[in-house]
């Protein structure tokens, strides 16, 4: 016998199909069996009952013919006798034979037949006057009555063999069904323990335990489902170790990271905090807030996804945030902070700083000395063709080292923070067509053509005109450097509904992705034949930057280059308007040394129906600060005694005094120390001065909560900015709810084109409760309709900053 071979199990479905064919076979065997015997019976008893009415007929018959044969016998006579004797007989022999045929196998009956047979023969040797005896008769009478009993007989025997052949069948069905309960009993035995094995195996398995595995056993599918269980156990097992392996690794990592990390809840409650934030910043352990440290981190809307640099305990730390999805996916507002040290970095930069500063200041000098006298050179007549050409020479190195050094110090500038940008509404076609003007005659030399295009209705922008005459100037001589002679340039103004657009194209040589990729480096130029500094892009981006714009460059070679500088919109006359009827009753305090200038802000302000008072010195601004309630400062920066930088960082050190709205209203402004505080230049422009004062009183109260997709961010960010109005931007659903349920919101953005908008308003208006919180939905018009049932109103993106500004103006709930 081969026992290498292990037999073939079969599976669940062919086991019961084989069983109940085997089954239904059986069944069938016996109701066949059954059937026959009762049909057997039955016939037998219907073959009895017609031999004995048969012989009863026969014995009929021979009684018959045996007194008709007497009668011949006894009585004929004459001529005829003899036939009538012979048809007799003949008809007697007849009725003998048809009775001995009915008596086929029965013995007493063929035996009784006989004797009758012989009788007869017996009585015809008689004489026919003879006496005649009897027997043949009695004979036949005992053949006749003879069936009676024998068909009560039959009758007996049949009922017998009806009742054992209905016995056997009841017999073998119930054999049957109790073989069929016996075989089902087996298969769910078969079943039942593999299941069992499984299902007890898994609640191990789901309570912890890696190493439950089952006996793989039983039918195909399930010994099929006990490999798979075993198999996805193994996986299981062999992942979660991977993880766990992963997870020390991480633990380790992170806790070798030269970063500190923190995890922070939605109140501010530090989480979980790494070693090395211990020493950045030792008094945030976990447990503590983030509101109780003496050194709070920077406000979460400006860490969020950007790198904000602080000193704190003598460092220069720089700190990102990122919000953390729950593990529910909820969105439960906590906050990931990354704080990393930069203190050698900001060294080294400042250093870098200082010293192309210094070497930039140093070099103007000499460089103005050489330019001066190479000029009155080249004036003179004593030169001759030769010495002119050299002095020629000198001048174009000259004037090139004059651009450079000029460059250097407004990087140097910009990184130190020394760049003023001085934003108010301009006019960007006006300063479009002055620079168009100083750059024509250098367009002719190289025959180039200089082309403006502009949109009629071209709204103003909020940007400095200087910085925005520097952008178009850099760009314009961008293109004129690498646009060929005989070349086209052209600047294209457009707007959209939060930014203007200023484009410079050219049809110049174009860019490879690998020097779109440098463009904005410092120091690099595209060819190295054409001259420049390769500094220019990089002085656009960053002022750029400074007006919290965007510049974006488009370009392949052969098909030119184009650049396009997004600045934020200027807050139209209207919203203007409604930010200087915003002053109306506000109390205002004016610090200014100046009497005059100080009077005349106080008279400014006085006809826009706000309450000025005027001190001369930064110590009296702080005592009447501090002795009552005011809704906005104006502040000069070069102040005897106490500077108004001095007083802007009393003012923002004291918990009590820092959310006041402070405008800045001074020739000289330096912006290291003023981020985020509204600047208005002297001599001052009333109208200025209403719009800065006012939306600076409108945005103390603008808390605003976004919820939007990626794509609309800039466009609502722009139209916040423009007002001064603090945001916090929502990453989800469930993270606004989180965050609008730790109150101080007067607005909430929702996106009327993100999935679910009109879900998310419904939950966002819930959330708010009882507190007045206007739900705005912006965007182009989506399910205005089904907002407005839900109470919530519909705003376009061009129209967001005035409805932003009525929604703050309304009066607050009574707390």
């Amino acid at each position: 016998m081969h026992y290498g071979r292990p037999m073939r199990r079969l599976s669940i479905a062919r086991t019961v199909v084989v069983a109940l064919l085997g089954l239904s076979l059986v069944l069938a065997v016996l109701a066949g069996v059954g059937v026959a015997s009762l049909y057997s019976t039955r016939q037998h008893y219907e073959n009895r009952l017609a031999q004995t009415f048969e012989l009863q007929t026969a014995a009929g018959q021979l009684l018959a013919a045996a007194v008709v044969e007497e009668a011949t016998l006894r009585d004929a006579s004459g001529p005829g006798a003899g036939h009538e004797r012979l048809e007799a007989k003949l008809a007697f022999n007849e009725a003998i034979a048809h009775a001995r045929a009915d008596a086929a196998g029965n013995v007493d009956d063929l035996a009784l037949i006989q004797r009758i047979a012989a009788d007869e023969a017996a009585l015809r040797r008689l004489p026919s006057s003879a006496q005649r005896p009897l027997a043949a008769r009695q004979d036949i009478a005992t053949l006749s009555s003879d069936q009676l009993p024998r068909r009560a007989q039959a009758r007996a025997k049949a009922r017998s063999d009806t009742r054992r052949a209905v016995t056997t069948i009841a017999v073998s069905g119930g054999l049957a069904l109790g073989a069929a309960m016996a075989l089902v009993a087996v298969l769910l035995a078969r079943l039942r323990r593999p299941l069992d094995d499984l299902v007890g195996a898994g609640q191990r398995l789901a309570e912890g335990d890696l190493r439950a595995r089952v006996h793989v056993g039983g039918p195909l599918e399930l010994r099929v489902l006990g490999s798979s269980f075993n198999a996805m156990a193994d996986e299981l097992a062999a992942a979660l170790e991977r993880l766990d392996v992963q997870r020390r690794r991480l633990l380790q990592t992170i806790e070798s990271l030269g970063d500190a990390l923190l995890v922070v809840d939605a109140q501010g409650r530090i989480l979980a905090a790494n070693p090395r934030a211990g020493e950045l910043v030792g008094e945030l352990t976990v447990g503590s807030s983030l509101a109780d440290a003496a050194e709070p981190l920077p406000p979460l809307r400006e860490a969020l996804g950007s790198e904000v640099i602080i000193d704190r305990g003598g460092l220069t730390l720089a700190a990102t945030a990122a919000p953390l999805e729950a593990e529910d996916g909820s969105g439960a507002g906590q906050t990931v902070w990354t704080i990393r040290d930069v203190t050698e970095r900001a060294r080294l930069e400042r250093l870098k700083s200082e010293f192309v500063a210094t070497a930039s200041h140093e070099l103007r000098s000499p460089l103005t000395s050489i330019k001066g006298f190479m000029e009155l050179l080249a004036h003179g007549t004593a030169l001759d063709e030769r010495q002119r050409e050299f002095v020629d020479i000198v001048m174009t190195s000259t004037d090139r080292l004059v651009d450079l050094v000029s460059d250097l110090l407004d990087v140097a500038r910009i990184e130190a923070g020394q760049v003023d940008v001085h934003r108010r509404p301009i006019d960007v076609r006006e300063v479009a067509r002055e620079v168009l003007d100083l750059m024509s005659a250098q367009a002719r030399e190289k025959h180039q053509q200089l082309e403006l295009r502009a949109a009629d209705d071209l709204p103003r922008a909020q940007a400095d005109a200087d910085r925005v005459r520097q952008i178009l100037i850099n760009l314009i001589t961008n293109a004129h450097l690498y646009t060929p002679a005989g070349g086209h340039i052209a600047v294209e103004l457009s707007a959209d509904s939060a930014t203007v657009g200023i484009e410079v194209s050219d049809d110049g040589p174009g860019m490879d992705p690998v020097q779109l990729a440098q463009i904005f480096d410092r120091f690099y130029r595209g060819t190295q034949r054409e001259r420049g500094t390769g500094l220019g892009l990089s002085i656009v981006k960053s002022l750029v930057d400074l007006h919290e714009g965007t510049i974006d460059v488009t370009s392949a070679p052969g098909e030119g280059t184009g650049f396009l500088v997004r600045l934020p919109r200027a807050i139209s006359p209207a919203l203007g308007e409604r930010a200087r009827e915003a002053l109306r009753g506000r109390h205002v305090l004016v610090v200014d040394d100046e009497e005059s200038i100080a009077q005349l802000i106080v008279e400014r302000l006085g006809a826009l129906g706000a309450a000025a008072e005027a001190v001369g010195d930064g110590r009296t601004a702080m005592t009447r600060l501090r002795e009552r309630d005011w809704d906005a400062v104006t502040l000069d920066v070069l102040m005897p005694g106490m500077s108004g930088l001095e007083v802007l960082r009393e003012i923002r050190a004291d918990p009590r005094l820092a959310g006041i709205p402070v405008v800045i209203v001074s020739v000289l402004s330096p912006r290291e120390a003023l981020t985020g505080e509204r600047v208005v230049r002297k001599p001052i422009d009333a109208e200025q001065l209403g719009d800065a004062l006012g939306s600076a009183v409108l945005a103390r109260h603008a808390e605003v909560l976004v919820l939007g997709r990626e794509e609309t961010r800039e466009q609502a960010a722009s139209a916040l900015r423009a007002m001064g109005a603090n945001y916090d931007w929502a990453v989800s659903g469930p993270h606004a709810v989180s965050q609008l349920s730790r109150g101080g919101y007067r607005v909430v953005l929702v996106d009327s084109g993100l999935p679910g908008a009109l879900e998310r308003v419904a939950e966002l208006q819930g959330a708010a409760g009882e507190e007045r919180v206007a739900v705005l939905a912006y965007g182009d018009g989506e399910n205005e309709v089904d907002l407005a049932r839900l109470g919530a109103e519909s705003v376009r993106l061009e129209d967001l900053p005035e409805a932003l500004m009525l929604a703050i103006q309304q009066p607050s709930r009574p707390q």
